[in-house]
């Protein structure tokens, strides 16, 4: 319930987003790139949407358009755990 609460104060207003980073980094996932949006006005302007293994969606915000590249629609990744952002070699 709190993390459903964290994801809404973090996606309407965007004033956790160092905290969520912080706790997300400790986490080991895996799952397939659902979709990728891009905003002009946000400090984060790159956005990778991620479909896990068990069913969560994963939000991972980027800074540059290189790092937003490397990620394909459809194709599997992998986060280890203490990484910030999921391996850029997909998985098969």
């Amino acid at each position: 319930m709190f993390d459903v609460l964290l994801e809404i104060l973090d996606d309407l207003l965007g004033v956790l987003p160092w905290s969520m980073r912080r706790r997300e980094r400790r986490k080991e996932w895996s799952g397939t790139v659902e979709a990728k949006k891009t905003w002009t006005l946000s400090k984060h302007a790159y956005l990778v949407i991620f479909r896990t293994d068990d069913g969560q969606r994963k939000k991972v915000r980027l800074d540059s358009q290189k790092d937003f590249d490397l990620y394909e629609e459809g194709r599997r990744y992998a986060k280890k755990a203490g990484d910030d952002l999921p391996d850029t070699t997909p998985k098969p």
